[in-house]
């Protein structure tokens, strides 16, 4: 199963509402796809996280020539060619979200030769998967207060909707973040809450709001601290009981061992458009679970990453594991987003807060490829 071709679609939508979190707004969304086929025609479908046009590059001039004419059921033989080509100058960054998203494309093309969803290729089930809602982003020109209120509203909507679980934002001010963490117990007593501060804070900063999370209890405290500062990490981990999550500015398993030996965290949150694909995380995973560590993707972006983050939540095992499951939750991006909502004519459904499967083969994704063009970013 010879690949024929590989072709990259770099995206772009503008946002009708700019959002924002600590460290800057959006104004756009921007997105790469890969598409694989095979010389019978087969399609494998792909996607990277990361600086969209600089990453397709990278596939265009360097792996492609590389690729073309292996066999595409070699995943790991592939990973590893691709790796090794330029161990020597660029182990992480653009080429390995390239890497990330090929193995990806890959993985599908496996599952649609042999007739299978992915999940049941890593030895998942199809049970549905219970989803958190990932949103309540910052607006541009609103006072604080205002902002909390119209936040909570956009909250309301999502529990109606069939969330249990949210994830806010937080790293604006510590005050305005006081009043929101407080504002959002109290308005929602019976839901489960986490929240992501994008490594806006300093050590004592951080300490403090991880306090206020414990009180109000929080699930989580999502990066906390700069992604590079494993030393403070690890004493805020040891000095609050709420669980401490990071890893989506992370890449291979070599990085999330590095946070596994620093003790920093509790929870690893590699991105499998990121960090090295299916087959990287798998490794990661294996390492998370050697040290006790919950492994929860992150998912930030199309359709094709979140097939591949529920398949993967599929077939994760709890540490250490009770009769009463402790439930992983894959993280459902709730803003606007025309390319994610428009390009995909098959995807699994979202209904009453859980990913639902379909059972098609491979990803158990399809993109009607006419739209692409109406979103193509500008090279």
């Amino acid at each position: 199963m010879k690949i024929a071709s590989i072709d990259v679609f770099p995206l772009k939508t503008d946002l009708e509402n700019p959002i924002g979190f600590s460290q800057w707004y959006y104004e756009t969304k921007n997105n790469l796809v890969i598409k694989i086929t095979t010389e019978e025609g087969t399609i494998g479908w792909g996607e990277c996280y990361g600086p969209s046009l600089a990453i397709a590059q990278s596939i265009e001039t360097y792996f492609k020539p590389l690729l073309i004419g292996k066999n595409a059921l070699e995943t790991e033989s592939l990973w590893q060619l691709m790796w090794k080509s330029y161990l020597d100058f660029n182990r992480l960054g653009i080429f390995m979200a390239a890497i990330s998203g090929i193995d990806i494309a890959l993985w599908d093309l496996k599952g649609k030769a042999y007739k299978a969803p992915v999940r049941e290729l890593l030895g998942g089930t199809s049970e549905p998967i219970p989803c958190y809602a990932t949103g309540m982003y910052f607006r541009q020109g609103l006072a604080d207060d205002d902002l909390i209120e119209q936040l909570l509203k956009e909250a309301e909507a999502y529990v109606k909707s069939g969330f249990s679980f949210l994830k806010i934002k937080i790293g604006k001010n510590l005050n305005f973040d006081t009043q929101l963490v407080e504002a959002f117990r109290q308005n929602f007593p019976n839901i489960d809450l986490a929240a992501d501060s994008n490594h806006a804070f300093n050590f004592k900063e951080a300490l403090t709001i991880g306090r206020l999370l414990e009180k109000h209890n929080y699930s989580w405290f999502e990066e906390p601290l700069h992604p590079s500062n494993l030393s403070d990490m690890a004493k805020l981990r040891e000095s609050l009981s709420i669980s401490i999550a990071s890893g989506e500015c992370e890449q291979t398993r070599y990085g999330f061992l590095k946070l596994s030996e620093a003790n920093a965290l509790d929870i690893f949150q590699p991105d499998p458009a990121y960090c090295g694909g299916i087959s990287e995380y798998l490794k990661i995973q294996a390492i998370a679970s050697a040290n006790h560590i919950d492994c929860i993707p992150h998912c930030w972006g199309l359709k094709i990453n979140q097939a591949v983050s529920a398949s993967l939540l599929s077939a994760s095992s709890e540490n250490p594991g009770r009769y009463e499951k402790r439930p992983f939750y894959l993280e459902m991006d709730q803003t606007e987003h025309a390319i994610r909502d428009s390009i995909f004519s098959a995807a699994h459904k979202v209904e009453d807060g859980c990913l639902h499967f379909n059972d098609l083969p491979g990803l158990g994704v399809t993109i009607d490829e006419q739209l692409l063009d109406s979103f193509k970013a500008i090279t």
